[in-house]
């Protein structure tokens, strides 16, 4: 509690959840601009370099999503084999665009090898 000769303690207003949100999408805009220092860049040249920027980590993403899982399962099968010594895979790949994996594709050439 207070006493009489102190002064009252303030209280903040309550702000709701939008627009505490709203706040802290602006102090992450603010940031981002003076991170990268485009506050002081034309609005032209924002756009510029945020489209430049948007293209790249579109296509780091996509990449990422169609060969990194095939990569990461060949990757494995070749520790696989270093670690046991043997032939048989252990995984089998995933398909990118609709068409067979490459571990796959390997299996049926080693497959016709041996029936030679």
């Amino acid at each position: 509690m207070a006493s009489k000769d102190s002064p009252p303690e303030r209280r903040e207003p309550a702000t709701s959840h939008i627009a505490s949100f709203i706040r802290w999408v602006q102090l992450k805009k603010y940031q981002y601009e003076v991170t990268f220092s485009l506050y002081m860049l034309t609005p032209t040249e924002k756009f510029i370099f945020n489209a430049i920027l948007f293209i790249l980590v579109s296509m780091l993403i996509t990449a990422a999503t169609l060969y990194l899982p095939n990569h990461v399962v060949t990757i494995y099968n070749r520790v696989w084999y270093y670690y046991h010594g043997e032939q048989g895979q252990v995984l089998t790949g995933t398909r990118a665009a609709g068409g067979p994996s490459v571990i796959q594709s390997a299996d049926n050439v080693m497959r016709k090898l041996n029936e030679l």
